[in-house]
């Protein structure tokens, strides 16, 4: 029976979830009162979350983010109570993190897991300044922010555009802030940089209009039009950098607007259409081992079905498939963005993540090593460049792997190195 008295009850329940084994890290669920259960499940970011989860199946994902975020555990640091209320140091190989709980009657009756976005170290807020902007995307007015190096200028310009999601300006994910950590960066290092409310954010879209040009590459045009009219931005040296989705959509986006100086992906794919066969990296993305269960091989079988119901094109416009209407998936599947980005007029920096662990996740290794050839096999322009990071994450974090997207519930920042190498590319460009 589990003590009452809350401080034991509390260094249990964390003995058990940073236990290394995690059988034993399951039984932590069993101090939960249904109260705390419920909390532990509310404490999980919504936008983090694939498929249904118990508190159970939580726990083993809180374990994988801190992993993912600060190695492995070195066990149960300070406890200080207060009276029902008990705060619990865990201590990992590369830094801490603060859980809260409430005992009642013995049970853990609340779970937290508090952390907080701080800036990069590397953005020097007395270097640039931010002022509020509107794009007018002509049915909509999105909520932007523009970053302007201090200086007379005019400077070069960058439009940062979203990955897949409902993203503010920042690109929030959990408690990071991937778009703003560039932005910071980026007019920390003399580049102007603009970025905005992705129309999902606040807007609906009407289903018979949900395609790639709607959700994402018109707006992007129409931010790229407000950088452009910026007083201190210079209009010929306009660029375009996206994450993921908008990665896929910069080439399509600069084509589009025209006149724009370069292209920067960041971990977009350089091709569309999936391969049913090839589910690696669904396999790693429900279980970090590729140790699946049965519930989940049938999870994947069934995602490998859709794969191939999609390269058949066999759907209709309306059908909902991967949380995306059929007409979404005709715009993006017919839409070649390696093949574009070797026609515009305009250099593509591709900058390639890759972070896995090669003895537990051999195949994920092996498939970012794929992608990035897919980029290399490209001509991206004289000026054109594909680096690799093989030891950031899709949201160019460091960390440790196996791990999940959880990990971005715990905050931090884009690495350094990643955002120099953006400014150094776009300032090299935009000289020539």
């Amino acid at each position: 029976m589990p003590s009452r008295d809350p401080e034991a009850t509390a260094t249990e329940f964390a003995d058990r979830f940073t236990a290394k084994d995690a059988a034993t890290a399951t039984e932590a669920a069993a101090l939960l009162s249904e109260t705390g259960r419920e909390a532990v499940l509310d404490a999980f970011s919504a936008g983090l979350q694939f498929g249904e989860l118990d508190a159970e199946d939580a726990l083993e994902e809180f374990r994988y983010g801190l992993y993912g975020q600060y190695g492995e555990s070195a066990g149960v640091g300070d406890v200080t109570t207060d009276g029902a209320e008990v705060s619990v140091e865990l201590a990992f190989a590369d830094g801490s993190q603060r859980l809260d709980l409430r005992v009642a009657d013995g049970e853990v009756a609340d779970f937290a897991l508090p952390s907080e976005y701080e800036p990069p170290a590397y953005a020097e807020a007395d270097a640039f300044t931010e002022r509020g902007v509107t794009v007018d995307a002509g049915d909509v007015a999105l909520d932007g922010t523009l970053a302007v190096p201090d200086g007379d200028g005019p400077f070069a310009g960058v439009v940062l555009v979203h990955g897949a999601g409902i993203h503010d300006p920042d690109g929030t994910a959990g408690e990071s802030k991937l778009l703003q950590d560039f932005a910071w960066g980026l007019a920390t290092e003399g580049i102007a940089a603009l970025r905005y409310e992705k129309r999902l954010h606040d807007h609906d879209v009407a289903p018979e209009e949900h395609t790639l040009d709607t959700v994402v590459v018109d707006d992007a045009v129409a931010a790229l039009d407000e950088l452009a009219s910026a007083d201190t931005v210079d209009e010929d040296a306009l660029f375009v950098a996206g994450h993921s989705q908008g990665g896929l959509a910069a080439p399509r986006i600069a084509d589009r607007h025209g006149g724009v100086a370069g292209v920067v992906s960041l971990d977009g794919p350089s091709g569309t259409e999936p391969d049913p066969d090839d589910v690696r990296h669904l396999r790693y993305f429900l279980e970090p081992d590729g140790d699946l269960d049965e519930d989940q091989e049938a999870l994947l079988a069934q995602q490998q079905e859709t794969a191939q119901r999609l390269v058949d094109r066999d759907y209709e416009p309306d059908e909902v498939l991967r949380d995306k209407p059929g007409r979404w998936w005709d715009s993006v599947l017919d839409y070649d963005p390696g093949a574009l980005a070797e026609s515009i007029d305009a250099p593509v920096f591709a900058l390639k993540t890759g972070r896995a662990d090669p003895e537990a996740q051999p195949e994920l290794v092996e498939m970012h090593r794929e992608l990035l050839a897919d980029w290399r096999d490209l001509d991206l322009g004289e000026a054109g460049r594909v680096a690799f990071y093989d030891g950031l994450g899709h949201y160019f974090q460091t960390g440790h792997e196996p791990s999940t997207m959880t990990h971005l519930q715990f905050a931090d920042n884009v690495a350094e190195h990643a955002v120099r190498d953006v400014a150094e590319w776009v300032r090299g460009v935009a000289d020539t």
